[in-house]
């Protein structure tokens, strides 16, 4: 009897994966097409007509200064007609899960024209980071698989095998998965994520390995303390950014669909005469040769922009002293209606020994005291203007991971700022300027008219520029 049950039980197997459709993954889009923007940026540069390319490194420990500044050095040198102007806000420690808490304030902040993203941890927060990045910002996003720590091993073909033993690269019985966690990053969630998105996957992993074949290296050659690179390792990861970029720019003009059409251009507005836009997009933005502060009379949707929600900005918490690199809190929510500029200062006591739980108080600058909490519970202010979750604390894990606790009465601060108007100009290689005088940011993602007018005094206009992200939340 059993041995007939057998028979049919493995019969209905054989015929489950007889019947089981194996589709290939969706593959990642042209590199070339994903980042079309920002290669056109580079590729129209003149010493007559200089260009400006944002750029944003962001992720953990693995997306540190110690390459990226070398690799905007060997860009300016590559491209003298771009001014490369960029920022690294990368936390590292920070991984997938934490970082998800930080992203959002930090790329609305910053709303560059190229992000470079690399973090480890869980995929699924991975994903939501993308989705952050894609519905808050029209960026181009270059997403960058894992360089090589242990020796690299194949892909697994996961799910049902009618087989005990796994295959190689695999773990588990019949039932298979990816044995390493960055081979099944690098290798199937990252591409599968840059299909999804249309992301640019910048192919470390593979070039990494490359470099250590071709040059006889152990992956040890060119670590620290792993996963961290030596300073040879951050050599070879600045370098195998920069000549894959180069590569990338260096290629044709790609005629196929590409990011441009997320970042939509009008002329420029007539001095002295009234001018209507309609745009659809989250932000604004013209583009000059001059400061613009006191010289543009705007209104979007009818209001003023001190009456908008997005072009009022959150700074981060500043800085853990026993961790420099971090924020006393991940995140901190202001109310989005509080259109006023603001400084907050916070105040810790009676920590525990594990500075987990604490009791702290918190004081604006413009309305006095405004409350008192602990680490514990849920805070909202008596002003009704800050909210602090719980998990939002960094003082247990900093103290955990550097072995240094806080003193009492250790204070922090963080600011409430009006973000349209002018940003600090940009430097151009030619000596002349770039002023992006922001009009609006941090919108729905929706339809937009603008009527502005602009003082006959003005420096010239270039450009109003539009930015729409691709992705509606």
């Amino acid at each position: 009897m059993w041995r007939k049950v057998n028979r049919v039980l493995i019969f209905s197997l054989m015929l489950t994966c007889c019947c089981l459709q194996v589709s290939a993954e969706p593959a990642p889009p042209d590199p070339g097409q994903a980042i079309g923007r920002s290669l056109s940026i580079i590729r129209s540069a003149t010493a007559e007509k200089p260009q400006v390319l944002k750029i944003l490194f962001y992720g953990q420990s693995i997306s540190s200064p110690k390459w990226t500044d070398l690799a905007i050095a060997a860009l300016r040198a590559k491209y003298p007609n771009v001014a490369f102007e960029y920022r690294n806000l990368a936390l590292g420690g920070w991984n997938a899960v934490l970082l998800e808490q930080a992203v959002a304030r930090d790329v609305e902040e910053t709303y560059p024209d190229l992000i470079v993203f690399h973090v480890y941890g869980d995929h699924r927060a991975y994903e939501r980071i993308i989705r952050i990045l894609r519905s808050k910002t029209a960026s181009d996003i270059i997403i960058q698989s894992d360089h090589v720590v242990i020796p690299l091993e194949p892909l697994c073909d996961p799910g049902l095998h009618l087989r005990w033993a796994p295959l190689e690269g695999c773990e588990g019985h019949f039932w298979f998965k990816q044995k390493n966690w960055e081979e099944f990053m690098s290798g199937v969630w990252e591409p599968a994520m840059a299909a999804k998105y249309d992301l640019a996957l910048e192919p470390r992993r593979q070039r990494w390995n490359t470099y250590l074949q071709e040059n006889n290296l152990q992956s040890t050659d060119l670590l620290a303390d792993p996963p961290h690179p030596n300073a040879k390792g951050w050599t070879v990861m600045a370098h195998l950014f920069t000549s894959w970029l180069e590569e990338l720019a260096d290629l044709p003009q790609n005629n196929g669909p590409n990011t441009a059409g997320q970042v939509r251009s009008f002329t420029p507005p007539v001095p002295g005469e009234k001018t209507r836009y309609e745009f659809d997009g989250n932000r604004a933005e013209l583009i000059a040769a001059g400061p613009l502060d006191g010289k543009v009379n705007i209104k979007i949707d009818g209001k003023d922009p001190g009456e908008l929600d997005g072009c009022w900005q959150t700074s981060r918490v500043t800085r853990l002293p026993n961790v420099p690199d971090w924020p006393a809190l991940k995140k901190v929510n202001v109310r989005p209606t509080y259109h006023e500029a603001d400084v907050w200062t916070l105040r810790v006591r009676h920590l525990d020994i594990s500075q987990d739980v604490f009791d702290f108080e918190i004081e604006s600058a413009r309305t006095g005291a405004d409350g008192s909490g602990s680490s514990k519970d849920v805070f909202n202010s008596l002003s009704g203007n800050v909210t602090i979750q719980p998990d939002a604390w960094n003082l247990s894990h900093a103290k955990t991971v550097s072995g240094k606790g806080l003193a009492e009465e250790q204070s922090f601060q963080w600011e409430r700022r009006f973000a349209c108007g002018d940003e600090l100009e940009t430097v151009l290689p030619n000596g002349s300027v770039q002023q992006r005088h922001v009009l609006a940011t941090g919108l729905p993602n929706t339809h937009h008219v603008v009527e502005l007018t602009v003082t006959s005094d003005a420096p010239a206009i270039l450009e109003l520029r539009a930015y729409r992200p691709p992705l509606i939340e």
